[in-house]
């Protein structure tokens, strides 16, 4: 796949993202997110459309609890592989390798702005607000992961 027709994928639907930590001590841990695409990577965004810029960035971004398994993995080792994956034919996926950068205690307009997008994007604009109100927390942290290998495949059984 084109890193347009790689976007285009991420932005449809509400597949989730499979993201894989892994322990101290190696030991793997994989949880589904709600995801996002943010190529302007920073707090100003006002779409979770990507914009396309010249140094090629493509983040992908999800909120999670500090409490959580994969917060604490990726708080020791900030590598992470995510699969994001259609279930029906023709099948393609997208798998990205990548460094994942932990905002602790975000301002809270920020992570309103995530939390309610991310909510749009999964649960429909009319229940956006309520549910980005509710993921708003704290102890909620925003992760954005930084691609350092994007392996991509679409129409599969074609």
């Amino acid at each position: 796949m084109s890193k347009e027709e790689i976007i285009d994928f991420l932005n449809q639907g509400t597949m989730t993202a499979k993201v894989s930590t892994a322990s101290a001590s190696g030991v793997p841990h994989v949880a589904p997110v709600w995801f996002m695409i943010d190529n302007n990577n920073n707090n100003n965004n006002e779409s979770s459309r990507p914009k396309n810029r010249d140094d090629g960035d493509l983040v992908l971004v999800f909120t999670t609890s500090e409490k959580s398994v994969k917060a604490k993995q990726l708080l020791g080792n900030p590598k992470v592989s995510v699969c994001i994956d259609d279930q029906k034919p023709p099948y393609s996926f997208v798998i990205i390798n990548g460094i994942a950068e932990i905002e602790h205690n975000p301002d809270h307009d920020v992570l309103l702005k995530y939390t309610t997008k991310l909510a749009e994007k999964y649960m429909g604009k009319e229940n956006s607000e309520r549910f980005g109100r509710r993921n708003a927390v704290e102890g909620e942290l925003v992760v954005r992961i930084k691609p350092t290998k994007i392996i991509a495949q679409k129409n599969v059984s074609d």
